[in-house]
C-alpha cells in the first residue's frame, strides 16, 4: 500500500492528479482528503458514496476532526479494502495562504518558502498513526509516502479551471515530480518529529520548483518520462463529463423552478 500527497497551488492540481489517479488504475481504491466546503457539491456527494473524508479547518474544529479522521479509518478505508490516500498539507491554494504561511514561519524560526505553503501538519501526523497503526491493527503493510509535485510550461504558465473546460491547454504541458520515502523511517518518530520532517520536504519542494524554474527539470540531468492516456479512456471521460452535466443540469433547474413555484 502506498499513499501519496501533493503541492496545491493552483485550481487546475486536483483534476491533474485526478488524471494521474485514472491513468494509473487506482482510482477505485483512493480515498481523498477534500475540504468541508465540497461535501455537497456535484462532486462532493459522490465523493462521500465512495468513502473520501471532509475535513474543516480551524483550531476549535482540530481535535474533533482528529478524532474523526481517525474513526474513517477504522470505519471506511480499512473495511473498504481503499489502498491509497491523496491529501493536500497547505490546506488551500498558494495565492490565498503563502503570505500567512510566510509571517508564521518568521515567528517560528523556519525556512521561508515562495513556491509552495509550509505546510498544515495535523492530518499528516493523525494518516502517519493511522497507517503505522496506532489507530488500529493495520491488515496489510504500508510500504511509502509519495510526495508529488507538479509544475507547468506553456501560454500564461499554470493550468486554470477554464483552460480544463474550454480545452485551451494545447500549448500546455504538465510535469511531474514523484519522490518515495520508505514507511519505516517514520514508525517511532513522535508528532514534533513529524512536523519537522513534513516540513523538510517542503523545504526540497521548494528548491525542486525553483530548479524547475531555472532549468527546466526538477532534478539536473534527469529526464522526464512521457505519459500518453489512451484516446479510449480520453473519450469515455468526456461522454461522462457531458452527460453527467445534462442531468445535473436537469435535476437543478427542476430544482429552481419548483422553489419559485413556493414563493410566487
Amino acid at each position: 500500500k502506498q499513499w501519496y500527497q501533493r503541492r496545491v497551488a493552483i485550481t487546475a492540481g486536483v483534476p491533474v492528479m485526478m488524471a494521474l489517479s485514472a491513468y494509473f488504475d487506482n482510482a477505485r481504491t483512493t480515498t481523498w482528503i477534500s475540504d468541508k466546503m465540497f461535501k455537497w457539491t456535484p462532486f462532493g456527494v459522490p465523493a462521500q458514496w465512495h468513502g473520501d473524508f471532509f475535513s474543516q479547518e480551524g483550531r476549535d474544529s482540530r481535535s474533533l476532526m482528529e478524532e474523526s479522521l481517525k474513526t474513517h479509518f477504522s470505519t471506511t478505508y480499512f473495511e473498504r479494502g481503499h489502498k491509497w490516500l491523496v491529501f493536500f498539507p497547505e490546506g488551500g491554494f498558494l495565492k490565498n495562504r503563502g503570505e500567512s504561511a510566510r509571517r508564521y514561519a518568521e515567528r517560528e524560526g523556519h525556512p521561508l518558502l515562495y513556491n509552495c505553503c509550509l505546510p498544515r501538519p495535523t492530518a499528516f501526523i493523525n494518516v502517519i498513526k493511522a497507517f503505522r497503526g496506532d489507530v488500529r491493527e493495520v491488515p496489510e503493510e504500508v510500504s511509502h509516502i509519495m510526495d508529488v509535485t507538479l509544475a507547468f510550461t506553456g501560454p500564461s504558465g499554470d493550468l486554470c479551471l477554464s483552460d480544463l473546460l474550454f480545452g485551451s491547454y494545447s500549448q500546455k504541458k504538465v510535469f511531474v515530480n514523484v519522490r518515495h520515502y520508505d514507511m519505516n523511517d517514520l514508525r517511532t518518530k513522535g508528532d514534533e518529529e513529524l512536523k519537522l520532517w513534513l516540513y523538510d520536504r517542503y523545504v526540497e519542494k521548494e528548491d525542486l520548483i525553483t530548479n524547475f524554474k531555472n532549468t527546466g527539470h526538477f532534478v539536473k540531468g534527469k529526464e522526464f518520462t512521457q505519459l500518453h492516456h489512451p484516446r479510449g479512456q480520453l473519450l469515455g471521460s468526456l461522454a461522462f463529463f457531458y452527460i453527467a452535466g445534462f442531468f445535473l443540469f436537469m435535476f437543478y433547474s427542476n430544482t429552481l423552478k419548483r422553489a419559485c413555484g413556493l414563493f410566487w
